[in-house]
């Protein structure tokens, strides 16, 4: 993983454990990918979070999750997070996964 990608994953999954931890359910990273993006005038990266909630909580967690992130104000020291998608997944009683796109340009 580039170092950039270290630092843009973390702060989004210390937002997400933020907003999922008054529920009582799990997070649980299962994958974390990152790849080089570029316009004209600008550099960054697409990331991609694999996650899942566990426990009696996740389906709350997640409906906050959804109505939430999108304006969710993340800060990144030397990015901008231009995007924010969470895409939902695989469900099973108690287990939710979803993965969020996120693109984060430098500053």
């Amino acid at each position: 993983m580039r170092p950039h990608a270290d630092r843009v994953q973390a702060a989004i999954l210390r937002a997400v454990a933020a907003l999922v931890a008054p529920h009582g359910a799990q997070l649980v990273i299962e994958e974390l990918r990152c790849r080089d993006w570029a316009s004209l005038t600008m550099v960054g990266g697409r990331h991609e979070l694999d996650l899942r909630l566990d426990g009696p909580g996740a389906d709350a967690a997640l409906a906050r999750l959804q109505a939430e992130l999108p304006d969710l104000d993340i800060a990144i020291p030397g990015h901008i997070l231009a995007e924010l998608v969470l895409a939902p997944g695989e469900v099973q009683p108690d287990s939710l996964s979803f993965t969020l796109n996120a693109l984060a340009i430098q500053d």
